[in-house]
């Protein structure tokens, strides 16, 4: 019979944690480079051309709130960014680095730094929260390795 430890109780959700990011990752890439590729005319989708008037009708609405204005692209450019780090901490995290780790919390400020730029709060937040929630439940549950360095005399 196998021994089951605390390491091995903790491997399966802080596992299932890490892929989950990695999936969300991957899914804001894919979204945020075609609305991108939409609003930069390079695509040409009905629906996504419905979400690129939303989000430019939005920014519009907010553009004296803005501390760091952006163009339409500019924030999909910086969506795009987003996910990109959200995937790349999660497969570090994956893979049990510290780097992992860090580039998940670094894509949280960058998360944050959206409602603070446009001085909003809205139901997105949640999300948020509960991303920092589980950045939190992940570094217990899947800490990154301790690597061991040889000490010379």
């Amino acid at each position: 019979m196998s021994q089951v430890t605390e390491g091995n109780m903790r491997r399966i959700p802080g596992l299932s944690i890490a892929i989950l990011l990695l999936g969300y990752g991957l899914i804001r890439v894919g979204v945020g480079g075609a609305l991108l590729a939409q609003s930069m005319e390079r695509i040409d989708f009905a629906e996504l051309a419905d979400a690129v008037s939303e989000v430019r009708e939005f920014m519009e609405a907010r553009a004296d709130r803005q501390i760091v204005p952006f163009s339409v692209p500019g924030y999909f450019v910086y969506i795009l960014a987003m996910g990109i780090v959200l995937a790349t901490g999660a497969v570090g995290a994956i893979a049990r680095r510290r780097w992992g780790h860090a580039s998940l919390a670094v894509y949280l400020a960058l998360h944050a730094a959206l409602f603070v730029n446009f001085r909003e709060i809205n139901p997105k937040m949640l999300g948020l929260v509960l991303q920092a929630v589980l950045l939190l439940a992940l570094v217990y549950l899947r800490p990154a390795r301790v690597r061991d360095h040889a000490v010379s005399p």
